[in-house]
C-alpha cells in the first residue's frame, strides 16, 4: 500500500509572453525521495500561449417562482500539454527528486506533468494564471 506521492509548484516571475514556475516532489514510499526539505529545484517554463480559455455554456432556465434566469456554466477543456512540450512552448527541468519519467525522449518528471494538468485546469476555473499548485495522491 502507498503511503503517498506528490508534487508542488510556486508561480517565480511572470512576463509578458512566459510563466516560471519552480517545482519540487516527493515520494512518501522511498526513503530517498522523501524530500522532508521541500527543494524546488525543478523547472517549469510555458508560454502563455499555452493556456486556453474555457467553454462558456449558457442555457435560460426557468425558476420555481416561474421566472427565467440565464445560466452561464464554465467547462474547462483538455489542454494538450504533451504536444506543447515537443513542440518547446513548455519547457521542463526536472527536479533533484524525479522517480519516475515519462518513457519517451523527452524523459520528462511524472508530477511535472500532473502539475501542468492542474496548472491548466485552475486557470480555465479560476481565469487567471495560479501563484501555487499542490498535487497528492
Amino acid at each position: 500500500m502507498s503511503i503517498g506521492i506528490g508534487a508542488y509548484a510556486k508561480k517565480v516571475c511572470e512576463d509578458g509572453g512566459t510563466v516560471l514556475y519552480s517545482y519540487g516532489g516527493y515520494n512518501l514510499n522511498e526513503p530517498e525521495y522523501r524530500n522532508n526539505e521541500r527543494i524546488s529545484d525543478g523547472i517549469i517554463l510555458i508560454q502563455k500561449e499555452c493556456f486556453i480559455e474555457p467553454e462558456l455554456h449558457t442555457k435560460i432556465k426557468k425558476m420555481p417562482s416561474g421566472r427565467k434566469k440565464l445560466i452561464t456554466k464554465i467547462v474547462p477543456l483538455v489542454v494538450d500539454y504533451g504536444n506543447f512540450i515537443i513542440e518547446g512552448k513548455i519547457i521542463v527541468e526536472n527536479c533533484s527528486n524525479c522517480w519516475h519519467k515519462i518513457m519517451n525522449e523527452l524523459q520528462i518528471d511524472m508530477m511535472a506533468c500532473h502539475l501542468l494538468y492542474h496548472i491548466f485546469q485552475k486557470y480555465q476555473i479560476d481565469g487567471k494564471i495560479p501563484e501555487k499548485i499542490h498535487y497528492f495522491v
